[in-house]
């Protein structure tokens, strides 16, 4: 149990310093700044993956995995309203 909550307080982590850095740029809400958004929590999940215990670095990877397929994704989709 306290494995999975590990990973989900790491998820939320990089989730919230990459929303939180985002949040400070002032471009306005498009599909360059989501794709950038996702750009930026791959980056820090493979910071992270850096910086902690073996037994998580896995998962950190598979985050940025994730999260470079989702920004590959939004790249590609034509039909995208942010507001």
């Amino acid at each position: 149990m306290g494995y999975v909550l590990i990973n989900i307080f790491i998820l939320f982590l990089i989730v919230f310093f990459a929303g939180s850095f985002m949040y400070l740029i002032t471009i306005k809400n498009t599909k360059l700044k989501s794709i950038l958004t996702y750009i930026v929590m791959v980056v820090i999940a493979f910071i992270t993956s850096k910086y902690i215990p073996n037994d998580y670095k896995g998962w950190t990877k598979t985050l940025a995995t994730a999260y470079l397929i989702v920004a590959l994704v939004s790249v590609f989709k034509k039909d995208t309203n942010i507001n």
